[in-house]
């Protein structure tokens, strides 16, 4: 071969030397291989640098189980004696009046929580006498000074007797509704505090 790229053949011929190189089927099949495994990648990989931005139900979880140990051990509670709820501060909470260590604020924002992206509601239910089940939402009944089941607390305008429980209606289609419950102590009675944040 001569410097100018040029060689002689057998028949004793001059001859140019390509200096191109033609792709062969191992080179497209590397090519195409690596253009793969970097765009599955990228597809797999993108969306988990992203997830940290994105709302799930784990924010939901530490929401809730933040609510329901703030109710339990400061708001209706003492932080001397936690899960042991005062009941004329529970009653307040749950007619939506200020007092004890709250405000009259909406639910959410006495719970901590941001009202513009989370909802909440609070519930009282407990065996209040032995016709009810554990999972009976229980009533104040002002002029007996006990807790009975909500569906034996007449409500008329004119009583002082609360529903314990607080907050709008939770939505049967939210997959990220999240529920807390902490079993406390209530005016003599074992009852349960469930809350549910979506």
């Amino acid at each position: 071969m001569q410097r100018d790229g040029t060689h002689m053949d057998s028949d004793g011929e001059i001859r140019k030397a390509s200096t191109s190189r033609g792709q062969t089927n191992l080179d497209f099949a590397i090519g195409i291989s690596l253009f793969l495994g970097v765009l599955i990648f990228i597809f797999l990989f993108v969306p988990g640098l992203l997830s940290p931005f994105t709302a799930s139900a784990q924010e939901q979880t530490v929401s809730a189980d933040r609510a329901a140990d703030h109710l339990t051990k400061s708001v209706l509670g003492s932080p001397r004696d936690p899960y042991s709820l005062r009941t004329h501060c529970t009653v307040q909470f749950f007619n939506g009046s200020a007092g004890c260590e709250f405000s009259d604020a909406p639910l959410a924002e006495q719970l901590g929580l941001d009202p513009a992206t989370q909802s909440a509601k609070v519930t009282v239910v407990g065996n209040a006498s032995s016709t009810v089940t554990a999972d009976d939402t229980l009533c104040w009944d002002a002029s007996d000074d006990a807790l009975v089941p909500s569906t034996a607390c007449p409500n008329a305008a004119g009583n002082a007797n609360v529903n314990l429980t607080r907050g709008g209606p939770v939505p049967t289609d939210n997959e990220a509704t999240v529920t807390a419950l902490r079993v406390v102590w209530l005016n003599g009675t074992d009852v349960t505090v469930i809350v549910e944040v979506w």
